[in-house]
């Protein structure tokens, strides 16, 4: 499999709070990948930090 996209320890804070903190995530392909979570969750937050629209905290 070809990896996509890998992030290592990424974290984020928004409004002085911490939204995502240390996380690691590894795409392959082909294939589909949902991220899914309930309301609040730091979905939006993780999608625009992988496309380079929020700098994250730490991590890569």
């Amino acid at each position: 499999m070809n990896m996509i996209l890998e992030a290592k320890s990424l974290s984020v804070r928004r409004g002085g709070r911490e939204v995502l903190a240390g996380v690691d995530l590894r795409i392959e392909g082909p294939g589909c990948t949902a991220i899914v979570g309930p309301n609040g969750a730091g979905k939006t937050t993780l999608l625009q930090t992988l496309l380079g629209l929020l700098p994250p905290d730490a991590g890569a």
